[in-house]
């Protein structure tokens, strides 16, 4: 098979053509970029909710696991897990500390005094969400975030309870 080098655009036609083209792909592709981060900061503060709402359930069950409750250190395990696919997914999508710590602390204040019922209703969607995300992965990613997560189960274990853990 022949290969032909491509056509250009060469002669006596006006620039004008050509600068108007790639102006409109300029254009077309600038909005394209708008909408992925129009996107992406959608997820971020998803993530961000979810992972503040999370972090409250987890300090519970830690204060559970530590009394010995095999069932709340599998769940702590459990939540750990959707936690890290979730926070792990927007640093994939490019969300980056110090922002992203930042996002966290503003979600947690915003929920400190939630009534339990409205951080319930959104801990139930946000660990259905995290789990789609997490199954949604690959099989490696799963794996690490597996590993992350049992790492920061056995750290979080290892350490004295706080003085203050507030427990819903």
């Amino acid at each position: 098979m022949a290969m032909y080098p491509a056509p250009r655009l060469t002669g006596t036609s006006s620039p004008a053509p050509r600068g108007i083209a790639l102006a409109v792909l300029a254009w077309a592709l600038a909005g394209t970029a708008v909408a992925a981060d129009d996107a992406d900061e959608a997820f971020y503060q998803r993530a961000a909710t979810c992972a503040a709402a999370m972090q409250i359930d987890q300090l519970a069950l830690a204060n559970k696991a530590r009394a010995n409750d095999v069932e709340a250190r599998a769940q702590l395990l459990q939540l750990t897990r959707l936690g890290f696919a979730y926070v792990g997914t927007a640093y994939l999508h490019g969300l980056r500390d110090p922002r992203g710590s930042d996002m966290l602390k503003a979600a947690t204040v915003e929920q400190k005094n939630w009534p339990a019922a409205r951080h319930a209703a959104l801990a139930a969607e946000c660990h259905v969400e995290a789990q789609k995300v997490y199954d949604n992965a690959g099989g490696m990613w799963q794996w690490a975030v597996d590993r992350k997560a049992k790492s920061r189960v056995d750290r979080f274990l290892a350490a004295p309870a706080p003085a203050s853990s507030a427990s819903r």
